[in-house]
């Protein structure tokens, strides 16, 4: 059986550094948890969980609380946090978020979690906001009251895409959102393209809202798309909530014979994997998921061992230009 003595001398340092990296205490350096994490795969040493967690008192283990699994712009930033956790010794579980709020706890508090990241929505009772504050929840993109904050900040892209939109010919466009009319009013990227909308002298700006259509983005996209052709059919470009509800929009202007870029543009956000991929490259708003899913698994880790206060930090959205938005037919 290998030993943390054999480790420490493969790693080049001292047992205690090893105690440290395994018991994922942030006191010691990037290089040497390179170190030590080398020497232990090295050897195939695998550290006692049981005792580890009585020297602690902790699980090492951190939860992802999701609203929408389905929806890949979560699944992404949980991967980049699963791999960094997984390196520092944590592991990780995914909770899929629903209405029943006190059982969701109560499997939290059953699996003796540190740290619970949570994707919140704006659909979610302060109660339970603060009842996941007591596992050092980390917060993204949601109440700024409480627990560490992650938030992407999106006036710079969609004001640039909004004016290359305006620059493009467009004068009649439309937002679809997976958010109810109330929803709207706190969803960071409706806010900001209503915003954009008193710079530019567009003739035309319908928002279409998300009522009976359920959670699935890209059902939401297909039903919005369709009731902006009964109403508006003069509509040239359309902007959508998440790539999901741009893919569901594409697919219901397609089925009605309207050409997608040629007759109406979609722009859509998030850029997740199959927006670059797709038969039509998707035009959309990028946040750097990876160095986001890094930070938010340091920060979990951190709060965990006590070792760092709660934070907010900010990213900055950027557009990324694709083949969904070209110039407007009638100019």
């Amino acid at each position: 059986m290998v030993t943390r003595r054999e480790v420490a001398v493969r790693a080049g340092v001292s047992e205690a550094t090893v105690s440290n990296v395994v018991n994922g205490k942030s006191c010691v350096s990037q290089d040497k948890v390179k170190r030590v994490y080398s020497a232990m795969r090295e050897l195939g040493y695998i550290p006692n969980q049981n005792a580890r967690n009585l020297v602690t008192g902790r699980s090492n283990h951190i939860g992802i609380a999701i609203y929408e699994m389905t929806n890949p712009y979560h699944m992404e930033i949980a991967q980049y946090i699963e791999r960094y956790a997984s390196r520092h010794g944590y592991i990780v579980s995914l909770f899929l978020l629903d209405n029943n709020m006190q059982n969701k706890l109560n499997a939290i508090a059953q699996r003796r979690l540190d740290g619970v990241v949570n994707f919140m929505t704006n659909e979610y009772p302060d109660q339970f906001i603060e009842e996941l504050t007591r596992y050092n929840a980390v917060m993204i993109n949601f109440n700024e009251s409480v627990g560490s904050m992650f938030v992407n900040r999106y006036e710079s892209a969609m004001k640039e895409l909004m004016s290359r939109t305006f620059e493009l010919g467009h004068r009649k466009i439309a937002y679809l959102s997976s958010q109810d009319e109330a929803g709207f009013s706190m969803d960071g990227r409706g806010v900001q393209w209503f915003r954009s909308l008193k710079e530019l002298p567009f003739e035309k700006a319908e928002v279409f809202y998300n009522s009976d259509f359920g959670q699935m983005s890209d059902k939401i996209g297909y039903c919005l798309a369709q009731e902006m052709l009964r109403r508006h059919p003069d509509i040239t470009a359309v902007f959508c909530t998440n790539d999901l509800t741009a893919f569901g929009c594409i697919r219901a202007l397609t089925e009605a014979g309207v050409k997608v870029p040629e007759e109406i543009s979609v722009i859509g956000c998030d850029d997740i994997r199959m927006s670059e991929l797709a038969m039509l490259p998707l035009t959309t708003i990028g946040i750097d998921k990876k160095q986001q899913g890094e930070d938010i698994a340091r920060q979990a880790i951190e709060e965990i061992v006590g070792s760092a206060q709660r934070v907010r930090k900010e990213y900055v959205a950027y557009p990324v230009y694709r083949d969904s938005l070209t110039k407007c037919k009638n100019t």
